[in-house]
């Protein structure tokens, strides 16, 4: 586990510093938020198809070897394109690269960590969501500092070295068994088979689409934009801000591992969420007072959403290829939710779709208590 750890620091490392760092650059070069939001929204649609096909291969090969023949290259290859991207064509290839680099991540990470840590899958399973946090956190405060103090093509330079290094990791666990679940032979027809899924299934699939709806648009697009047209803040300010939340999210995240799931906990994140949603396009000086309370909600709803995961796949015999066909609705949202924030920010402000990410979390966390108590 320490090792599937270590690459998620590292590979999370990359992702943090690249969200920082893609729509700032562009917005660098002059291009409007619509087609910055539509570079970004290529990342969830390759990733929907890309991991699917890498999760079928991984349960019948088994995950440990995954990290360093697919995670590995694809991160390398996809920071090395980004480094050399003149046009925003070349950005486009790099979030198809970007795409593989996470499909190849998550293909098998939820199968290795469940296969590591027999009945104690959601805990184990959370508090990789948390190392995953404080990389995204320490990769965002690196890239804010790196734009400010060296530039953009540096930055990159930083980024492809810390990909080098996920090999380190990666290597250590060739030698590792295959996964302890029961393989079986996989035909296309039990793959494409939805209705054998359940509705238990179904049910978390549309439940983690709220969840994504929530953060997104605005971790990705949304504030990065925002910090620097309408606040002013430089780009260290910025990697400052993205650290922070990620920090505080992933400290949440570990010191709540073990509190109960509740009506109160429901209520609290959800108020928390409404609160900082709908005061955070007119926050001024309050800003980031409101932004870290957003992390806190996150933190907060993260235990909720890898409970419901791991619920609607206890027992499962093909563990990556049930959570790639979970996440299908999911990544069709995050999708279009990066085309449609982009447009109504642009016309309409940011005030709307602040809001309306409050309001997703707020629906997420009643409908996730539900199945949690079923």
């Amino acid at each position: 586990m320490k090792r599937i750890l270590a690459i998620t620091f590292l590979n999370f490392f990359i992702s943090g510093g690249l969200t920082l760092v893609i729509p700032l650059l562009l917005l660098d070069r002059n291009i409007e938020l619509v087609e910055i939001g539509l570079v970004v929204s290529v990342l969830p649609i390759v990733f929907m198809v890309v991991r699917l096909l890498m999760a079928a291969v991984a349960d019948l090969k088994g995950w440990n070897r995954f990290y360093l023949l697919m995670n590995w290259p694809w991160s390398l290859l996809s920071t090395l394109v980004y480094f050399i991207a003149s046009s925003t064509s070349m950005f486009l290839l790099g979030k198809v690269l970007e795409a593989f680099k996470e499909s190849s991540y998550w293909a098998v990470t939820r199968t290795a960590i469940f296969s590591l840590s027999p009945k104690q899958e959601e805990n184990a399973s959370t508090r990789n969501i948390a190392v995953l946090s404080f990389g995204t956190a320490v990769g965002s405060a690196v890239a804010g500092f790196g734009l400010t103090t060296f530039g953009f093509s540096l930055t990159f330079g930083i980024l492809i070295v810390v990909a080098g290094f996920i090999a380190i990791p990666a290597a250590l666990l060739w030698k590792n068994p295959k996964q302890n679940f029961k393989l079986k032979k996989l035909r296309f027809g039990e793959i494409v088979n939805l209705r054998r899924k359940g509705k238990l299934f179904w049910l978390v699939s549309m439940t983690s689409v709220f969840f994504s709806l929530s953060f997104y648009p605005l971790l990705n697009l949304l504030l990065p934009v925002f910090m620097v047209q309408e606040i002013g803040y430089d780009y260290l300010t910025v990697g400052l801000a993205y650290m922070l939340y990620t920090f505080v999210a992933s400290i949440v995240i570990f010191g709540t591992l073990r509190f109960p799931i509740g009506i109160k906990r429901v209520v609290l994140q959800s108020s928390i969420a409404l609160f900082a949603t709908f005061l955070l396009a007119s926050s001024g000086y309050y800003f980031f007072a409101l932004l870290l309370a957003l992390a806190v909600a996150e933190g907060l709803g993260t235990v909720f959403y890898e409970s419901i995961i791991a619920k609607a796949t206890k027992n499962s015999s093909n563990v990556s290829i049930d959570i790639g066909l979970l996440i299908i609705p999911l990544r069709f949202a995050e999708f279009g939710s990066v085309l449609y924030a982009g447009l109504i920010a642009q016309n309409l402000g940011y005030a709307p779709v602040f809001a309306s990410s409050g309001i997703f979390f707020a629906i997420f966390s009643i409908l996730a208590f539900q199945l949690l108590r079923k």
